[in-house]
């Protein structure tokens, strides 16, 4: 019963293999027949490309010996040199052409020293000037041999032209021999391709007496040839996908391409469409490895289907019980050992590697969660092949990068000096650095190599604050302590002074805005001290009772330095944010705008350096401003700190660029921080609005501005959203222009 049952799951098996099998084996060759039918489709494409590179630089050639040919003709000096014009004989010449060669449309034009036309083979028009076209220009500049295709009058065609001089070497003007593209799309049609050559619809006005007189909108068709229903079927749908098309297009019956035609500036001519039946080309090798395929997937599964047979009527079922059973106690005990050790690995708060010392054996989800570019191990192989990969180059010789170290890899030299330190630097999926300690062991039986990172980020960092800072500590708290003392002394005599000095009624306006500002600033000065100074007395006694108690060990003195220096930090930051808005001015003043920039810059050049912000400055014309300098200045800082405050969201730090341009009379500032809500662009100028938190601007700043600008200066302002190029490279953010006019 039992050999039964194994009989049944292994038909089952059996049938279920071969039927993956089938289902796969048909996804893989339909997948690699539509790809070969595509480089195949693209190698025609190409080769009707290059045919019809050859067509043209054949009638070219073809088109420059005719020239060359015809102005050895002694006469022809003669008669331009007497204008008779009525002996050349080009009408005969052209007759002859079409009866006994290839070139059944050939026409021979003569051009004076002027510029104008003197004589037509296949018109009576003469005497119009030609000195638009630019290649006629040149020639007659240069007075040589020239060659080129142009968009004249009547067509789009092939030129060749031969200075004509007298005996005295005096230039007379020249002879042009123009041939036309008919032929060439008469040749890619004997090769089964039908052409459209569509002329760029810049040039429909110069079309004034066309050849062919067929457009499709307002491109000019300009083979005689062209299929009336291929024309009728572009005109069905929109002609511009057909003009520039990168490698094919594959639709009703056809293979579509068009080969660019430019002028020798690379100025844009004409396109030339083709459409090749599809049927036309020759894909019996790709039905030949279709064949080929199904063929062997048959044969396999006819040697699949003869082993299940011969297993299942061969094999012992007891033995395949005993077998079974011992495998997956075997795999259960496998899969057991492997769950504790990785169950060990990720219970680890460091990132672990495990490798031979080439390829990677294992890790943990440390590891993952750190290169959340990837989802498994699998793919971190493949992108990274090993953790050194990532390692940065640091300006300090503890750091560890991928490098040979006298013959040896990295971690080999790491395993060489078991008592020194070492560190490694990565970036994280948000292009911040991160700090890790490494260490590198043996695993059993030196087999296996064993790597350990530990994140000390947050170490580094606080050394770093401790070390600037630890100096400047108490002079920083006395000096912001003494400024705020002063400050609060003096402000209500100040603001009393000042509402009492303002006589105009708009800069009341701006004046109760500014005090309004004031008020939340103390408010939020208040606010903001009391928390962070009862932190630093906190951390300041319990030291002490640390101290006094000796149970005050390293880490605890270390944890309440960087909770002091932390909230020490937060309040000078508080005094800097909020001290200029308490400067005032008498009298106004005449100052230049790039003085006030100038100085504005300088007064933030700490910020942009400590937030890596380029500031790129340039004006055509300066600009004379008549009033309050201090003033003025203090709306150029409001409208940086905006602009710096929507920079530093950019993680990427090569990415943050400030532009200013003063040109005629206006001011410009760009920034990269990616913009305004189109929702919030008519709200930025209003009072207490802001798309910043609370703990950054109360929505006063901008506003303020504009009261300054317009009121009293009466300039204009205007915010809104722009893109600009600095050194190569797109950027989008908020402009703000004031209007000097």
């Amino acid at each position: 019963m039992l050999y039964r049952q194994n009989k049944l799951k292994f038909l089952a098996l059996f049938i279920i293999l071969t039927f993956s099998i089938i289902i796969f084996t048909s996804l893989y060759i339909h997948t690699k027949e539509k790809a070969l039918l595509n480089s195949r489709y693209k190698e025609a494409a190409t080769a009707t490309d290059k045919l019809i590179e050859n067509l043209i630089e054949n009638k070219q050639n073809a088109t420059l010996t005719i020239a060359i040919s015809l102005a050895k003709d002694d006469r022809l000096y003669s008669y331009m040199k007497n204008k008779d014009y009525k002996n050349f004989e080009y009408e005969k010449i052209a007759e002859q052409m079409r009866k006994h060669t290839k070139f059944k449309n050939v026409w021979f034009q003569l051009i004076n020293k002027n510029g104008k036309s003197i004589y037509r083979s296949w018109t009576t028009k003469k005497n119009d000037n030609l000195l638009f076209r630019k290649d006629l220009r040149q020639m007659l500049e240069k007075q040589d041999i020239t060659t080129s295709i142009s968009v004249g009058k009547y067509d789009l065609s092939i030129k060749a032209r031969t200075p004509i001089f007298d005996t005295e070497n005096n230039f007379l003007g020249a002879l042009e021999v123009i041939t036309h593209f008919n032929s060439i799309s008469k040749k890619l049609s004997n090769n089964n391709i039908s052409t459209l050559i569509l002329v760029d619809k810049k040039y429909k006005n110069r079309l004034t007496n066309s050849l062919t007189q067929n457009f499709i909108d307002d491109y000019y068709v300009a083979n005689l040839d062209a299929s009336k229903e291929l024309i009728e079927y572009v005109k069905k749908d929109d002609i511009k996908k057909y003009l520039n098309i990168k490698d094919y297009i594959k639709e009703y019956k056809y293979l579509v391409n068009s080969y660019t035609l430019n002028d020798k500036e690379g100025k844009h001519l004409a396109s030339i469409v083709t459409f090749e039946n599809i049927k036309a080309i020759d894909i019996q090798a790709i039905k030949d490895y279709k064949k080929q395929m199904i063929m062997l997937v048959v044969i396999a599964l006819i040697i699949i289907t003869f082993i299940f047979t011969f297993y299942i009527y061969n094999i012992d079922s007891k033995n395949i019980n005993r077998l079974n059973d011992r495998l997956k106690k075997h795999i259960k005990q496998l899969k057991t050992q492997e769950k504790k050790k990785q169950s060990i690995l990720d219970s680890q708060s460091s990132i672990i590697v495990i490798t031979d010392g080439v390829n990677i054996i294992n890790a943990n989800k440390k590891l993952l969660k750190f290169f959340k570019d990837v989802k498994n191990l699998k793919e971190f192989k493949q992108k990274y092949i090993c953790v050194c990969k990532a390692f940065l180059q640091m300006q300090d010789s503890s750091y560890i990068v991928d490098k040979d170290y006298d013959g040896k890899n990295w971690a080999e030299y790491i395993l060489s000096k078991p008592s020194k330190n070492y560190k490694v630097a990565m970036l994280n999926h948000l292009q911040n650095i991160r700090h890790f300690s490494v260490k590198v062991s043996k695993g059993e039986e030196d087999d296996y190599i064993i790597v350990t990172l530990t994140d000390i980020t947050s170490e580094i960092e606080q050394k770093q604050q401790l070390k600037y800072l630890n100096n400047n500590l108490e002079k920083l708290v006395n000096e912001k302590t003494l400024e705020l003392k002063k400050l609060n002394e003096s402000l209500e005599d100040r603001i009393k002074e000042e509402i009492y000095k303002s006589q105009e009624k708009d800069r009341l306006l701006f004046q109760q805005s500014k005090i309004t500002a004031i008020a939340e600033t103390l408010s939020n000065i208040a606010h903001q001290w009391r928390q962070p100074l009862s932190t630093i007395s906190t951390a300041t006694s319990g030291m002490q009772i640390q101290k006094e108690m000796n149970i005050l060990d390293d880490k605890s003195f270390n944890d309440s330095c960087d909770i002091i220096l932390c909230n020490a930090k937060k309040l000078s930051k508080t005094i800097d944010n909020f001290s200029n808005f308490f400067t005032q001015e008498k009298e106004k003043s005449q100052f230049t705008l790039s003085e006030s920039i100038q100085q504005t810059l300088k007064f933030l050049n700490s910020t942009f350096e400590e937030k890596n912000i380029k500031i790129d400055f340039s004006m055509d014309k300066d600009v004379e401003i008549f009033g309050y300098k201090q003033e003025f200045q203090q709306s150029l800082v409001s409208i940086f700190d905006n602009a710096i405050f929507a920079i530093s969201n950019n993680q990427d730090k090569n990415n943050r660029v400030i532009i200013i341009r003063i040109k005629n009379n206006y001011l410009s500032i760009k920034d990269s921080g990616k913009g305004i809500h189109e929702e919030d662009l008519e709200k930025v100028l209003e009072p207490y609005f802001t798309t910043k938190h609370q703990a950054f601007g109360i929505g006063m700043g901008l506003y303020m501005v504009q009261e300054l600008l317009t009121k009293h200066m009466n300039y204009k302002i205007d915010v809104k959203n722009s893109s600009f190029c600095y050194e190569n490279k797109e950027y989008f953010g908020a402009e703000i222009i004031i209007d000097f006019n």
